[in-house]
């Protein structure tokens, strides 16, 4: 597993986390590869969650979170790419950090 595309808007990172667990199995000892049975393991993922300047460069102010990449040991081997970003669109990081951002999933955002 790879962290998910940088860019994406908080619908399309939440959707791309959760389809990241697909291939696993969630067990009562925790999640193992659906795969090799292997037992999974997490690395963090940080999340640059920041405004879009016009011309889509991915800069501009914000706040980074993480959440937890799975992966297989045995079938995938640790991620290479552990960052991505988050786009909420020009001029609407401020008033996004309410309500808008809590819609992105494992992302614990407080």
């Amino acid at each position: 597993m790879e962290a998910p595309k940088p860019g994406l808007s908080p619908a399309d990172l939440n959707a791309a986390i959760k389809a990241l667990f697909q291939r696993y199995q969630d067990t009562n000892g925790g999640w193992i590869c659906g795969e090799c049975r292997a037992k999974v393991q997490f690395v963090r993922c940080y999340v640059s969650i920041h405004d879009t300047p016009p011309g889509g460069v991915c800069a501009g102010m914000g706040e980074v979170k993480d959440f937890l990449l799975p992966y297989c040991p045995q079938c995938e081997g640790e991620p290479k790419s552990k960052s991505t970003c988050l786009h909420i669109g020009t001029g609407r990081l401020i008033k996004a950090f309410g309500g808008l951002l809590e819609d992105v999933g494992q992302l614990e955002l407080t």
